[in-house]
């Protein structure tokens, strides 16, 4: 079921918006309404009817930013070691790796060094 609110409304809420600190979805929250999105078209449509200036926009200064996403803590001593631990690993991996590619050459060396092996001993006896 759509709801139709009134340009006034409308109007009203893109006034708290861009006055309050409060973000998209605190504002559809304060204002029960269904999505962000409502909010953010009726901007779109004020501005197209000329009821709200082209160029007005929320005040950046009253923008709030989520300190969750900046404020990173020091790592610990543990995640500095695992980190540390993780880079050796990669190294010992891509030692493995390039050993994986000598393989062939390394087993004929092996063969003909059982070869020289053998006949020194055969030498021997």
């Amino acid at each position: 079921m759509t709801k139709n609110y009134s340009d006034e409304f409308k109007l009203s809420v893109i006034k708290d918006y861009y006055e309050s600190n409060l973000g998209v979805r605190k504002i559809t929250a304060k204002y029960n309404l269904s999505s962000k999105n409502l909010v953010l078209n009726w901007e779109k449509q004020l501005k197209e009817k000329g009821l709200l200036p082209t160029e007005a926009k929320k005040d950046p200064e009253k923008i709030k930013i989520r300190s969750d996403k900046i404020d990173f803590p020091e790592k610990t001593q543990k995640e500095i070691e695992y980190e540390k631990e993780i880079e050796r690993l990669h190294a010992k991996i891509e030692y493995y790796e390039q050993l994986e590619h000598l393989q062939p050459f390394i087993s004929k060396k092996k063969q003909k060094q059982g070869a020289k092996v053998q006949s020194y001993i055969c030498f021997a006896i």
